[in-house]
């Protein structure tokens, strides 16, 4: 028999592993959060040529917005449409690619239909990159999670044991399953068609009043505000859930870890139900990620330490795997094992 790691060995590796894939998604949002401010600026520079021409005492009615675009106006904005195809087609957004090439065919196109445009524009291609850059991030966590945790386990036991390897497709059906109803996916394009929502109503409500310029760029960051934080809280929970994921995929993959030990740790502000789980040990056959197994409420950075008896019988481990069975010496680097045994 062979004496087991401590728990507290297990602790801190398990830490590691999961507080590398917190730090890619803080970093994304970090760039997120540049993403919302341009965009931001784009709309209010947009607002500003709008009341450059059409304000009154710079103040816009309604009706003054409601006006249609001359000829000259309605030509300038044509080629603007021609520039949102262009990036539609890119961005591979086919229904707002249609939807623009609706509207140029157009000859009766109000000032505050062009302006919606516009600002539609910037939010479609602000959530057409957030789509494709999530996707990214969490299939790299994904993956980085799988690999880091098999690592640890076998080289905390000193041997390993043949395992699944990933491919494209294995990970995209894991992170594009539904979860609290809808994928990130779905999510992100119901949080883009409620932001658009938002945006436009604000703006024909601050025309009903009269807002000057200032009020109504306010209430524009003011809901592009609102709108970075749900693309921050989505973006948090949605890593959260595929390091969850991952790390329980990892332990079934090692072949050896059966039970799990919650740990809070890493989350800042730990919640009620995560101080009450800290600690508690749960089956692996038995997860059930939000019950028993995080994340268990937005922005959650619980994670999860593989349990195991105070000792082991390693050639008790060769004889039980179904598969190949090698041997792991302490001082091996993940790289080094990921070149051997992944690559």
């Amino acid at each position: 028999m062979k004496r087991m790691k401590s728990k507290d060995y297990w602790k801190k590796r398990s830490e590691v592993v999961a507080g590398k894939q917190f730090k890619k998604t803080d970093n994304y949002i970090l760039s997120l959060h540049l993403e919302y401010m341009e965009a931001l600026s784009s709309i209010q520079k947009d607002i500003e040529v709008f009341y450059s021409r059409f304000s009154q005492n710079n103040e816009i009615s309604l009706q003054e917005a409601r006006r249609l675009l001359n000829s000259n106006e309605l030509q300038e904005f044509k080629m603007d449409l021609k520039e949102f195809t262009r990036k539609a087609k890119d961005n591979k957004n086919l229904q707002w690619e249609k939807e623009l090439n609706n509207v140029s065919y157009k000859v009766r196109v109000t000032r505050l239909q062009a302006l919606q445009t516009q600002i539609r524009n910037s939010i479609e291609d602000l959530y057409s990159k957030q789509q494709d850059n999530t996707t990214s991030l969490l299939s790299g966590i994904y993956e980085d999670t799988y690999y880091r945790n098999i690592f640890e386990v076998h080289k905390g036991l000193g041997i390993g044991i043949n395992f699944a390897k990933l491919d494209t497709n294995t990970i995209n059906k894991v992170i594009t399953e539904p979860w609290h109803g809808d994928n990130y996916s779905s999510k992100i394009w119901n949080n883009k068609d409620k932001l658009i929502m938002e945006l436009q109503t604000n703006l024909t409500q601050a025309f009903i009043r009269g807002d000057s310029i200032d009020k109504t760029s306010k209430i524009i960051a003011e809901r592009m505000e609102v709108g970075r934080n749900r693309a921050r809280t989505l973006v948090n929970t949605e890593s959260a859930n595929i390091v969850s994921k991952s790390t329980f995929n990892s332990y079934i993959g090692s072949g050896v870890v059966k039970e799990y030990e919650i740990l809070a740790t890493l989350d800042l502000h730990t919640s009620k139900i995560c101080r009450s789980l800290d600690g508690k040990i749960f089956k692996v056959s038995e997860k059930e990620i939000g019950v028993n197994a995080p994340p268990f409420h937005p922005n959650c950075r619980t994670t999860i330490v593989p349990c195991f008896a105070d000792t082991f019988d390693i050639e008790r481990i060769a004889r039980d795997s179904e598969g190949e069975v090698y041997y792991i010496y302490g001082n091996i680097s993940y790289k080094q094992w990921y070149e051997k045994y992944v690559a």
